[in-house]
């Protein structure tokens, strides 16, 4: 007879990105074991399960519930921890820049993401990663380390470590609100490019362009300023849109009108004009 296990969570590793597939459910099938239960809320049905896996469940689990789970709780945290503990490890690495994230295999304990570690891998990134698809890469690669892991974690024979230099390296992400979404041109280029890839889906980088209000859903920076104040847009040869921040230009490539679909910043500049 196949372990029973309890599944916590919808696998949506970041805030607005599509209906991920069910990879990490699908893991703990492929491991041998079967899913008694999906929890999404608060409340845990009656279950013979003594382990369950957490992916994105989004609450902090109570210490009766804890309890519940012999052999623990595994949660699936796409980051290499203890950076980037909390609700939004996807964004904050696109937001900040960073040039490594990774997936942790931990066990659940009552303080948040502070729990000890199974297994972890680390994924190097370019710099034009958007949330969606980072988030694809990290769940793919949990689900692979989860079938690998969850055996051994079971019978005993994997054994989790502490996480390694706490006081150093913890750092704690924040939920994300639709207000963030607002493009602020006095910040510099680069750091408005990483909001537009970070928050697209949700709560997507907003501005008003022509007197229209707009989404922008991909862009690149353009290293120059030309003395005019953040905010200041050029259109050049009715081609490309150019915005000018506190340091640097964005230069917008793809953007999305209200109640319209997303479009080339050319054709935004063509319908100006209808």
């Amino acid at each position: 007879m196949k372990q029973k296990v309890v599944f916590f969570g919808n696998e949506k590793l970041a805030t607005g990105i599509p209906e991920p597939r069910p990879l990490i459910r699908e893991a703990v099938k492929q491991a041998g074991f079967e899913i008694e239960a999906v929890v999404t809320g608060l409340e845990v049905p009656d279950h013979e399960a003594e382990l369950a896996v957490l992916s994105a469940h989004g609450q902090i689990l109570r210490q009766d519930v804890l309890q519940q789970f012999p052999l623990g709780i595994v949660n699936i945290h796409p980051s290499l921890l203890p950076v980037y503990r909390g609700p939004t490890p996807i964004e904050q690495a696109i937001l900040d820049g960073s040039v490594k994230t990774g997936v942790s295999i931990m066990k659940i304990t009552h303080e948040m993401d502070a729990g000890p570690i199974y297994k972890q891998k680390t994924v190097h990134l370019t710099g034009n990663e958007s949330k969606a698809k980072l988030a694809e890469t990290l769940q793919k690669l949990g689900a692979e380390m989860l079938a690998e892991a969850l055996p051994a974690i079971a019978n005993g024979s994997l054994k989790p470590r502490q996480q390694s230099h706490v006081d150093r390296d913890a750092s704690y992400t924040k939920l994300i609100k639709k207000s963030d979404g607002i493009i602020d041109w006095h910040k510099p280029a680069d750091v408005i490019e990483r909001e537009i890839r970070a928050y697209l889906g949700w709560p997507g980088s907003r501005t008003t362009l022509f007197n229209k209000d707009v989404i922008i859903t991909a862009a690149h920076v353009v290293p120059a300023n030309f003395g005019e104040e953040p905010g200041y847009v050029e259109p050049v040869e009715n081609t490309i849109l150019m915005i000018e921040t506190a340091n640097g230009r964005i230069c917008i490539d793809r953007l999305k009108p209200a109640g319209k679909k997303e479009m080339t910043a050319a054709e935004f500049l063509r319908g100006l004009k209808n």
